[in-house]
């Protein structure tokens, strides 16, 4: 196969990652449960903006990654990207039931507001953001150029970053077990030590 035919096809694979980037944060938002309080705190205000930027960026350089003839990725990356992004949504979905009516848009603590630890909250302390960062490092495989991932995590990471620096800060200071929770739990990552701790038979 060409280079021209190649980076059709794959640009091809590309806007169908894309659209079901796009198409797959429609879904989460759809089973998002009603929540306790929505009202917000001032630090929140920013991490909002940045979001779409991010998803807007990555949407272009995914789109745009498969005209590049370095840095290519196996065939199979591109229906890889699609499953994972399915899984994403999967995850993004367990995170808000899980939470059920504190899984809230802005940042805030209400009264009687558990630390939860059940579901994915066992392995790491935001799953839901990690369900977006899979969701779009499924399209940017989609592209099968190493620079769509690149390009997507860097963006998204970024802003998600960003927001779970408040969100941490905020949960740290005014959540009371948080602060223990953390310690003991990755980000977005899981430890292995929680992991032994989560598969351990009770």
């Amino acid at each position: 196969m060409g280079v021209v035919e190649r980076a059709v096809r794959d640009t091809g694979w590309a806007v169908l990652g894309v659209a079901g980037a796009f198409a797959g944060i429609r879904v989460m938002e759809a089973f998002r449960p009603d929540v306790v309080d929505d009202s917000g705190v001032p630090e929140d205000q920013a991490g909002l903006t940045e979001l779409p930027r991010a998803y807007f960026f990555s949407a272009g350089a995914i789109v745009a990654s498969p005209a590049l003839t370095a840095a290519p990725l196996p065939r199979v990356c591109a229906p890889l990207g699609l499953a994972v992004q399915v899984g994403s949504i999967g995850l993004r979905v367990w995170a808000m039931r899980t939470l059920r009516g504190h899984y809230a848009r802005t940042l805030r603590v209400v009264d009687g507001q558990p630390v939860v630890r059940d579901g994915p909250y066992r392995f790491v302390r935001h799953p839901g953001y990690l369900g977006v960062l899979l969701l779009w490092a499924g399209a940017a495989l989609t592209a099968r150029n190493a620079v769509a991932p690149v390009l997507a995590l860097t963006a998204v990471g970024t802003a998600y970053g960003r927001r779970m620096d408040a969100e941490d800060a905020l949960l740290r200071r005014d959540l009371p077990g948080y602060a223990e929770y953390a310690a003991t739990t990755g980000r977005v990552l899981p430890r292995p030590s929680t992991i032994r701790a989560a598969t351990r038979p009770t």
